[in-house]
């Protein structure tokens, strides 16, 4: 079985040049003081010395961090152990980090939750199993296949600081920010508190979640009741819109333009490392529980409300396709949920898209938290 010996004096080698790199050994050289401390051993962490100016010392057990200057998109890694040389490479800086905490999942430690760790059962003589192969590797991830978690907008700051690098920690790839929080998005903000903690770990920022009703607000309703849904036969505030109202689509149009591009500057990575590039994926997903809740006016009942997402949807990657082309717009597939449009919607007509040809810059998601 393969260990890890941590009463070895290691040594770690990162280019300066290449943060991700850098961080990630910082990283490594604390889990590694934490284990020599857990197995009785003393606590001292690991020299951390620049590859681009120091060369590798012979006879001396050495970790290797090293990354490719791509697209945080490239999400693939490398690890594996020898018995004194241990090669952490990743296909970007994102890919770095989840190199290193998967080969800290096959020592064993667990996140379970934000701000709680599991470390694994500490052996005598310092030397940690593998619960796999030496050597693991992964293919990097497509945007449809990305681990995302979606933050609730009613986080706190205290519990973001934590759900940061809990979310690297088990290897999430993306966080998702509701188009919303104007707060978040505000240029002037951007790179402070939680901002920092995203680029340490070269996570990949996303915008959106159960934002559609965003593209229609609320505030209209009193002057424009047309554009809203109708349930019952009145129209009605809450949930969604009328998708069949031109008069809403060109709304719902200039609105996406404002929230997209609010958030697609993005935040300006560190010198070195590929930088955290302008926003460049989108999530607009209905109401949560109310998935079904469309409109049942004359002209929307001939639509399910699956394709009554769909035609929202295309008109918001329009406006999307034109502010950047090489954007891409999620929509949530399976309409789960109550049916509370009270049977005003035929049952006879399918929850599916039907003929309605989605753009090119739209994938689906089959769930969404």
């Amino acid at each position: 079985m393969a260990v890890f010996d941590v009463s070895k004096k290691w040594r770690i080698l990162a280019p300066a040049s290449i943060p991700a790199a850098w961080n990630a050994s910082d990283e490594l050289a604390g889990y590694i003081s934490l284990l020599r401390n857990r197995s009785g051993l003393d606590k001292e962490r690991p020299q951390i010395e620049d590859a681009e100016t120091v060369s590798p010392p012979s006879a001396v057990p050495l970790v290797l961090f090293n990354a490719a200057a791509g697209s945080r998109d490239r999400n693939g890694f490398t690890w594996r152990l020898g018995k004194d040389r241990l090669e952490i490479y990743g296909d970007s800086g994102r890919g770095l980090w989840n190199a290193l905490f998967d080969l800290l999942d096959a020592l064993g430690f667990h996140w379970p939750a934000p701000g709680l760790e599991e470390p694994p059962a500490a052996p005598t003589p310092g030397a940690y199993p593998l619960s796999r192969d030496r050597a693991h590797c992964s293919s990097a991830a497509s945007v449809e296949d990305r681990r995302r978690l979606v933050v609730d907008e009613k986080t706190k700051a205290k519990e973001r600081e934590l759900l940061i690098p809990w979310a690297a920690r088990n290897k999430y790839d993306a966080l998702v920010f509701s188009l919303n929080e104007k707060s978040f998005w505000n240029k002037a903000r951007r790179g402070r508190g939680i901002c920092k903690k995203i680029e340490r770990y070269a996570l990949i920022l996303e915008a959106g979640g159960r934002d559609l009703s965003l593209l229609l607000p609320r505030r209209l309703f009193p002057f424009h009741q047309n554009m809203f849904r109708m349930d019952s036969g009145r129209r009605v505030r809450q949930h969604h819109f009328c998708s069949t109202n031109p008069k809403t689509i060109t709304r719902i149009m200039e609105q996406a333009a404002k929230l997209f591009s609010r958030a697609m500057p993005g935040m300006a990575g560190p010198a070195g490392d590929s930088p955290q590039s302008p926003t460049r994926v989108f999530h607009l997903w209905p109401d949560q529980g109310h998935e079904r809740s469309w409109c049942a006016c004359p002209a929307c009942r001939a639509f399910s409300p699956a394709e009554q997402n769909c035609i929202s949807i295309n008109a918001a990657a329009d406006v999307l396709e034109s502010l950047d082309p090489q954007a891409r717009l999620s929509y949530l597939e399976n309409l789960e949920g109550p049916g509370n449009h009270r049977g005003e919607i035929e049952s006879g007509v399918p929850d599916v898209p039907g003929g309605i040809v989605l753009r090119k810059n739209i994938f689906a998601f089959t769930a969404a938290g």
